[in-house]
């Protein structure tokens, strides 16, 4: 097989690839109501707000629009063929900020 055509076939790969995921440890920042009639609430960090995090489950207590939180979790993957509010979070701690 010609080089050239393995290297396309990297970068191909590579261009379609989820976005990369991580952790997030100890981040403080908001709660936001994403639609009132669902119930559906993200959570923007304080470092980043541009970054809209959509948590897998947040307790009753935390559902209420401005709640500062300290939160971690397990940052998961958006595939680039779809649109979404925001990226997902398996949260694995969430505590009201001190």
């Amino acid at each position: 097989m010609d080089y050239k055509v393995i290297l396309a076939l990297v970068v191909a790969l590579d261009v379609m690839a989820p976005a990369q995921t991580g952790t997030v440890t100890d981040a403080h920042g908001a709660i936001v109501e994403v639609n009132q009639r669902s119930g559906w609430y993200g959570i923007v960090p304080d470092d980043d707000r541009e970054t809209r995090y959509a948590p897998d489950r947040l307790p009753d207590e935390f559902k209420k629009d401005g709640v500062r939180v300290v939160f971690s979790g397990r940052v998961g993957t958006v595939d680039p063929n779809v649109r979404t509010w925001g990226i997902p979070l398996t949260v694995t701690a969430i505590r009201l900020e001190p």
